[in-house]
């Protein structure tokens, strides 16, 4: 089993600053460079500070109050500005968070961050190495979370709506090619659907054609869903199979209202625990029906609206929900 080492660490950097204590140093250490800073997008970024003087010895930062700023390039525009929180004020050690929500206008590339202390009276610039260099370099870094990609949509026949007489098996969504990824998200949007959902991938596009996992049962589904499909397929589809055949029934009209609905064929495999959509359609509108299943079969119809404006018998349509959408990236 390959096994590797991640590294979970905090920036702590070295700032050179002028001690207010009236000490004075006797002899010069190596000037102090201050590396840059990496601040990630997508993530909350804690920074540590420690804060000495020329001698190279802490200073104390009791009652200061050090603000960090990030600017462009050109130091003519102000990206952000956080103050420090002390850790240890008599050794000089403060932090800054930048949390998610701070760095998520900021953009990938290189800008300038720099220090400002305030101590009484007295504003001043903190210095980031002891050359009195007062700004310093960031690499801001996208490379925490991938670029988003927008999601595509997947075709849906158009007789995924309901199985009748004409439409009594099941059915295949459109073709899509994922042979350049390995892991594939798809998203479903449904209309309280009952019915299952098989994937199935293939070399090529006429086939022949392989499932790729299980099949997923959906009970009278209408919150949004996800599918992942992970591995190596060059095209993918989906077998989709709605429960619900071939009921069908009859509706009486009279004076622009529908008065009744009776069922003709109670058809079968009106499976799930809830009732079956009722689709009233015609020159009409507003008529509203509820349907009752005993047995996976439509036994009964119980009008709730007669509507208005029918001018002749509408068609009635039972089904078990839809597939409204699916789309994946």
């Amino acid at each position: 089993m390959y096994s590797t080492t991640a590294y979970l660490y905090q920036q702590i950097l070295t700032v050179v600053s002028v001690d207010t204590s009236g000490a004075y140093f006797d002899r010069r250490w190596q000037p102090v460079y201050a590396k840059n800073l990496k601040i990630n997008l997508g993530v909350d970024n804690v920074i540590l500070f420690e804060f000495i003087n020329q001698d190279q010895k802490p200073v104390n930062i009791s009652g200061s109050t050090i603000t960090f700023r990030l600017v462009d390039q050109s130091g003519e525009k102000l990206l952000l500005s956080k103050d420090l929180v002390a850790l240890n004020s008599t050794y000089g050690r403060a932090k800054v968070t930048l949390t998610e929500a701070d760095v998520s206008t900021l953009e990938a590339g290189v800008v300038g961050w720099s220090l400002e202390r305030g101590s009484g009276d007295l504003w001043e610039s903190v210095y980031v190495d002891d050359y009195v260099g007062s700004r310093g370099n960031a690499d801001i870094v996208d490379g925490t979370y991938p670029d988003f990609v927008q999601s595509k949509q997947m075709n849906i026949p158009d007789h995924m709506d309901g199985r009748d007489i004409d439409n009594p098996n099941r059915v295949h969504s459109g073709i899509v090619y994922i042979g350049e990824s390995n892991y594939t998200t798809f998203q479903f949007d449904f209309d309280n659907f009952t019915g299952n959902v098989k994937a199935q991938a293939s070399d090529t596009q006429l086939g022949p054609w392989y499932d790729v996992g299980s099949q997923i049962v959906y009970t009278n589904q209408t919150d949004r869903a996800h599918v992942n499909i992970a591995g190596n397929h060059n095209y993918l589809r989906f077998e989709l199979n709605q429960y619900g055949n071939n009921a069908t029934a009859t509706a009486n009209v009279s004076s622009g209202a529908v008065t009744s609905i009776s069922v003709a064929n109670g058809g079968d495999e009106y499976l799930g625990t809830g009732s079956p959509n009722v689709e009233i359609i015609g020159l009409g509108t507003g008529a509203e029906a509820t349907a009752t299943v005993t047995s996976d079969s439509v036994t009964g119809l119980t009008l709730t609206d007669g509507g208005q404006g029918y001018v002749q018998a509408p068609n009635v349509k039972i089904n078990l929900g839809s597939i409204t959408s699916i789309s994946y990236r």
